[in-house]
């Protein structure tokens, strides 16, 4: 099964809580969590042996099969991914199956977490296709979740004609509002904070209020990381007053020097993101007019625009936003297929922008750096394809014949 859904979504917290549910039931044999940046867990060097390890650990049996074929080929974990997974995990257990000493009645899973995570789209492919030529012809009822995003690469390797017969999938998409949760969430967690800080005397008892928790939980929107990010911060310090904490979040106070960063977490996810995208001046002619130009045309009245009409339809879709920049239709979907774990791409040709908080990212160069997106510069360019699109129509208007 692939488990897939936006940066944030809550992936890695219900892999964890199958993990833990299916080591209890007795069903687990390995879980493997890629971290981006963990030296350890953000390349491959190390699955096969982290796994057929666990595996001894589960099943006991297999200690001795897979020690002999690592003694056997002192090399093994210099081969590649298929070899090591034959050698250690698939011929070991089809020798205990075939010796009746492990039964089909209840499956092993394997839990793979982060799969974005791990260093070189090819990698990550060529990982999913070894996993399932293993483990595909095994009498054993072999059960293996694969958290990640859902990048372009996973998309297509898990769309390839080999690999769609044997996967399910399961999106943590917006059908489901998480919106109730994440405000209880919040309204716990301002609950503990309020009972357990050290300088819990000090917080005002209507703290804080039902319009702030609303506010945050909208700007979460539906992503639990904003919210955990929010608390963690507002906090996480002993020594500094939550309320002065959640006034730095509402941009009512300054944050207390350069280490005093509220969202810390969500720069480091953002900056992961966007370093992944190949041509990011290209993106960024995109992330203007959806962040900067767009707002500006939304929250106009329809008597107010002095602009052309079919503009505000421009702004809201993708094949009007490749019209809008004169590019050639399907360009700006490719461009945004990069950032797939943050903007969704809906079948009709309407974006939307999953993470509230990125505007935020973005427009504070603080927070973005290279990245920043300066108001005054998209506004420009804009500016000068309005003037574009409005001389190609009157050349267009001069060629048509009079009547």
């Amino acid at each position: 099964m692939w488990l897939y859904g936006a940066a944030g979504a809550g992936k890695s917290a219900i892999a964890h809580t199958l993990a833990e549910i299916c080591e209890t039931c007795g069903w687990l044999v390995a879980s493997f969590f890629f971290w981006k940046t963990a030296g350890e867990r953000n390349n491959v060097n190390r699955f096969v042996a982290t796994v057929a390890l666990q595996v001894t650990q589960v099943i006991p049996a297999s200690r001795e099969l897979i020690g002999a074929a690592v003694g056997h080929n002192s090399f093994i974990f210099r081969q590649s991914i298929d070899v090591q997974l034959a050698k250690l995990i698939i011929e070991p257990l089809q020798k205990l199956y075939s010796d009746g000493l492990i039964f089909d009645i209840s499956p092993l899973v394997f839990i793979l977490d982060g799969l974005d995570e791990c260093q070189g789209n090819s990698i990550q492919s060529g990982l999913i296709k070894s996993l399932a030529a293993a483990f595909r012809d095994l009498p054993l009822r072999i059960r293996i979740l694969i958290a990640s995003r859902p990048e372009v690469c996973l998309q297509s390797t898990f769309n390839s004609t080999s690999i769609q017969p044997h996967v399910s999938r399961l999106a943590l998409s917006d059908e489901y509002s998480a919106d109730a949760d994440i405000y209880k969430y919040l309204e716990d967690s301002f609950d503990k904070i309020r009972q357990e800080h050290p300088l819990a005397s000090y917080i005002p008892s209507s703290w804080p209020s039902a319009d702030v928790l609303h506010g945050l939980t909208q700007k979460s929107s539906g992503q639990f990381i904003f919210a955990s990010t929010t608390v963690k911060y507002i906090g996480g310090d002993p020594h500094q007053l939550p309320h002065r904490r959640l006034d730095v979040i509402s941009h009512l106070q300054p944050p207390e020097g350069e280490e005093d960063l509220p969202y810390a977490d969500l720069n480091s996810l953002y900056n992961h993101v966007l370093s992944n995208v190949r041509n990011f001046e290209r993106v960024k002619q995109v992330l203007g007019v959806l962040i900067i130009l767009k707002p500006i045309f939304r929250y106009q009245e329809p008597d107010d625009i002095l602009y052309p009409t079919r503009i505000d339809d421009i702004l809201y879709s993708v094949p009007g936003i490749d019209d809008f920049l004169f590019w050639q239709l399907g360009e700006t979907k490719a461009c945004l297929s990069q950032l797939a774990s943050v903007i969704e791409c809906c079948e009709n040709g309407t974006i939307s922008i999953l993470h509230a908080s990125l505007s935020d990212f973005l427009l504070d160069p603080s927070r973005s750096h290279h990245f920043h997106l300066c108001r005054g510069s998209v506004l420009g360019d804009c500016a000068a394809l309005g003037l574009r699109h409005l001389r190609q129509q009157e050349s267009a208007s001069f060629l048509l014949p009079s009547k």
